[in-house]
């Protein structure tokens, strides 16, 4: 009996025991479960390649997409006047193509919107706003806000902030460019200006005349003005300003038009070295101006500037006058514009030297962030001496555009070449985003895009420069805190007009129809999931 009673007392110990053992190992495996769920956030985290919060966006602009189906077309604008200019049209200087013709953003801006935030799942957009839609007439003479109020075209100024309104209820934060190259006709005569200039020689003193835009000091006034209504008016919409787009493309590509060498093509198509360097410096002038109206008006809002650089290499890394020649060719696009703004280093000679009276220390620091475009890789030949004793840097040729079907007189693609011509250079990306990071500000980029109307180079080309981006956060600690897709919709591109093909959406000049390019879906899931395939 006690044996009995010791063998059953032994099994009901040996079945406690196994049910404690089987308890323990449900404890243990939820635990690990719990660990696992409550871990998972992180773990997703890490899988990143950009952190949440990252800004994903497209860019447009105002002229280049507001009009279409021959209405709300801007005829007050300097480009509208350098694009229609009949001699401009015969000497192949502009496409011919006319914005009347162009996405209609104006009255498509709801379907735009939606495109961008639900087809793609951006959460933000950037877009700009014509100074000559706000201030058709010229505010020279006017003073205080209440003024300038009296003259805006109001139905104007209420149309952008419907605009950006529904931009931010779709949640998307808006980031607005002030001036996006087009400068109203009151304060730049464009076909005047090139008379004026033509009767000069490169490196002759420019003297005043009227309507002649960025040369002259009374466009920083206006501009400082104008930006502040905005700040006043817009402000409770605007988080994000941007005072100038790409201030180097508007001087060079305007007033260094050296004929069968380099030509921009961009309103007044001159070729005067004293006025490239006026325009750099009063456009950086213009800057701080802005800044401080902006800020002075909206004071909780980030203000920056866009400034477009290009990855210069040597022609031939062995000759030491190309490597000499690509320093210079650094220092002068991609450097200049930003000493100034940044640090408030104005080289007025633009000899690479800076001296005590170069320095302003007001200047210094009228920016919050830097935006930066991205599009292409620039070829230089040194030349070993300068072309002009105005300009002691400029002792090199670049080469930036090879031939196309549009232009098949240009130098052959020496490697992988868009549509427009432009050589592609992923690892240039890469590498002025370290130069942009150098000046201790966040960087945005902007732009980054290639023509492509077939949509068989854009999959790859955002890819690799993502890519790129994404080594310059990790492996350089570049402060990278957004990026804009140029661009949302195929829309009207300068002097090129109609004939390169940027956008993630083509359209019908007809019905204004959208289309889906199948890169755009990529381009969605990267935005959506934060990581480059």
């Amino acid at each position: 009996m006690q044996g009995t009673m010791r063998h059953a007392a032994l099994v009901e110990r040996d079945r406690n025991g196994k049910a404690a053992g089987l308890r323990t190992l449900v404890l243990v495996a939820l635990s690990a479960v719990s660990v696992l769920v409550l871990a998972a956030p992180a773990f997703a985290a890490k899988q990143r390649d950009f952190p949440a919060g990252f800004q994903w966006g497209t860019a447009i602009a105002g002229f280049q997409t507001e009009a279409g189906q021959g209405r709300d077309v801007d005829a007050g604008s300097d480009w509208y006047a350098w694009s229609h200019d009949p001699g401009n049209v015969a000497d192949g200087t502009v496409s011919g193509d006319l914005i009347e013709n162009g996405p209609g953003f104006l009255v498509r801006h709801r379907g735009d919107i939606k495109l961008a935030s639900r087809r793609l799942g951006l959460n933000a957009f950037r877009m700009g706003i014509e100074w000559s839609r706000v201030f058709p007439t010229s505010t020279q003479g006017v003073h205080g806000l209440k003024g300038l109020d009296r003259i805006a075209d109001q139905r104007a100024v209420k149309r952008y902030r419907r605009i950006l309104r529904r931009v931010r209820k779709a949640g998307m934060t808006p980031w607005v460019t002030i001036n996006h190259f087009s400068l109203p006709t009151w304060i730049h005569d464009p076909v005047a200006a090139r008379a004026a200039l033509g009767t000069l020689g490169p490196e002759e003193e420019v003297p005043p005349f009227a309507r002649s835009g960025w040369l002259s000091r009374d466009t920083i006034a206006e501009f400082r003005k104008y930006a502040g209504y905005l700040a006043w008016k817009l402000g409770d919409e605007v988080d994000r300003w941007i005072t100038l787009n790409e201030p180097m493309v508007v001087a060079v590509s305007g007033y260094v038009n050296i004929p069968g060498v380099v030509e921009g093509n961009f309103p007044p198509g001159a070729w005067s070295y004293p006025g490239v360097i006026s325009v750099i410096l009063n456009m950086a002038d213009a800057n701080t101006a802005a800044y401080k109206a902006v800020k002075r008006r909206d004071p909780g809002s980030r203000v920056g500037f866009v400034h477009n650089m290009v990855a210069f290499t040597p022609s031939d890394p062995a000759r030491e006058a190309d490597v000499r020649g690509t320093e210079h060719a650094e220092y002068l696009f991609d450097r200049l514009f930003m000493n100034a703004a940044v640090r408030g280093i104005r080289d007025t000679d633009a000899d690479g030297v800076i001296d005590a009276g170069e320095r302003r220390r007001k200047s210094a620091n009228k920016a919050d962030f830097v935006g930066l475009n991205y599009y292409f890789r620039g070829r230089i030949t040194g030349l070993g001496a300068p072309l002009t004793g105005r300009i002691p840097l400029l002792d090199f040729l670049p080469s930036t555009v090879y031939a196309t079907p549009t232009n098949p007189g240009g130098a052959p693609c020496p490697s992988t070449c868009s549509e427009f011509g432009w050589e592609l250079y992923p690892q240039g990306f890469r590498d002025v985003l370290g130069i942009a990071g150098s000046y201790g500000l966040p960087v945005i980029v902007t732009e980054n895009g290639i023509s492509d109307s077939n949509d068989d180079q854009r999959a790859a080309y955002l890819t690799s420069h993502l890519r790129a981006m994404r080594q310059a956060m990790r492996k350089d600690d570049v402060d990278v805190r957004g990026y804009f897709h140029w661009s949302l919709v195929d829309n009207f591109e300068w002097a090129e007009g109609y004939r390169q093909r940027f956008g993630l959406f083509s359209y019908d000049p007809a019905t204004l129809r959208r289309t889906i390019r199948p890169s755009a879906r990529l381009y969605a899931k990267v935005a959506r999931s934060g990581r480059v395939p």
